[in-house]
């Protein structure tokens, strides 16, 4: 009887496992287009056939990201210590350009997220221009730099990117 509970109890494990396992491959495949130096570009595909192209710029503690896909156009910071909470807006800067500021940004599990789909099309040819060109990310508080992102490396990055975006990415 003790040997037959142990065979169960693994048997259930095992196929528990392979559930869970199962389930988390379905949900999302990632595919790196793009990587170098702190800068990596990835293609996206969900398990209900969405699509969706990212290009980020990370260390071990925050990260900078542009999510593109059918549905959303975003620039979002992430922080590990949850930064942003305390954030009812998104204020950003690269180099001594001026601030951009979105006063209703999203907030979501240590991600503020400024939807660039809210800004005019001109805006986000922009910031997209600035960023190409660009040496630092500030991300602000009212007026002083929360943290900063290196911008080395992101014209190639959002070259990859605008590619992904164009194939809807189909990689």
């Amino acid at each position: 009887m003790i040997l037959n509970l142990k065979n169960s109890y693994f048997l259930f494990s095992f196929i528990f496992y392979l559930l869970v396992s199962c389930f988390y491959l379905m949900a999302e495949t990632r595919t790196t287009i793009y990587e170098k130096d702190h800068w990596k570009v990835f293609a996206y595909k969900y398990d209900d056939g969405g699509r969706a192209c990212i290009a980020s710029v990370s260390n071990s503690e925050m990260e900078l990201q542009i999510y593109r896909s059918k549905d959303f156009y975003e620039l979002a910071t992430f922080y590990e210590d949850f930064t942003n909470k305390k954030y009812d807006f998104f204020k950003f800067q690269i180099d001594n350009n001026d601030p951009w500021i979105d006063d209703s940004p999203e907030y979501d599990n240590g991600w503020l997220m400024s939807n660039i789909s809210n800004y005019t099309e001109q805006a986000a040819s922009e910031i997209e221009k600035e960023m190409r060109a660009g040496r630092k990310f500030y991300h602000l508080d009212k007026n002083d730099t929360i943290a900063w992102f290196s911008l080395i490396g992101s014209n190639k990055a959002f070259d990859a990117f605008d590619k992904c975006v164009l194939k809807n990415g189909l990689y």
